[in-house]
């Protein structure tokens, strides 16, 4: 009896193609970190050949950006969703902790090991990864939201010095990234008391700890001065 020939596996189509570089670049970028990762590592995770690589994206900066691209849109959504909701609610400016919840909330709406939170740590390695690439990936992905949250925190608090605003929003993302990230360090120092899993508790703390900074007084005197000659002129 002839034996029948055996069917060659089917060709992904365009969508498809994509769709498996992305998924397994993401979890490749956020746990051997983007500069560890080859083309060779990609094909292999994605079951795809080199050539579909070169076709679909040309370059690994291409991936990384599509990535950032598509999860930072899905993020500052959110974070406008919320914005706009505290706005419609309170007026203009909201409150200093809607603001922040709002910035804040969209992070931490993740269920551990799920896409939201592989993209919360890959976001944390390629923070780490000083290279010019990375940072104009994320400076594309976040910078254009990031300044409208700073320009509403700043109506919020009309009389913090410019320079004291962009430096507490500077901790506040760090303190966020760090978090998202944390590794199991907080439950280990803390004997079992805390984790960073308890996302509901992370944001109610962070939003507090910052709500606090923000209101601080200013590092400079005079800066705080200037800041509030400058809100008034404006205003005017």
């Amino acid at each position: 009896m002839r034996k029948g020939r055996r069917t060659p596996p089917s060709r992904l189509n365009h969508g498809e193609a994509r769709g498996r570089i992305i998924e397994a670049a993401e979890r490749l970028f956020a746990v051997d970190g983007y500069d560890a990762v080859s083309f060779r590592d990609l094909t292999t995770a994605a079951g795809v050949s080199l050539s579909a690589i070169h076709y679909h994206f040309g370059s690994k900066q291409a991936v990384l950006s599509e990535i950032f691209a598509r999860r930072a849109a899905v993020l500052n959504e959110r974070r406008l969703e919320l914005l706009e909701a505290a706005r419609r609610y309170a007026g203009r400016p909201p409150p200093l902790e809607s603001i922040l919840d709002a910035f804040l909330r969209p992070a931490f709406e993740v269920t551990h090991g799920d896409r939201n939170d592989l993209f919360n740590r890959l976001r944390a390695r390629v923070s780490l990864e000083q290279s010019v690439t990375t940072r104009e990936i994320v400076s594309r992905a976040f910078d254009q939201l990031d300044l409208l949250f700073i320009a509403e925190l700043g109506m919020a608090l009309p009389d913090l010095a410019h320079e004291d605003l962009h430096w507490r929003f500077h901790f506040l993302v760090g303190a966020m990234i760090y978090t998202m990230s944390d590794s199991g360090q907080l439950e280990g120092l803390s004997g079992g008391k805390c984790s960073a899993e308890r996302t509901d508790l992370a944001l109610a703390g962070m939003v507090a700890t910052f709500s606090a900074l923000f209101r601080a007084p200013p590092m400079s005197q005079s800066a705080a001065e200037n800041r509030s000659s400058e809100v008034k002129r404006l205003a005017s």
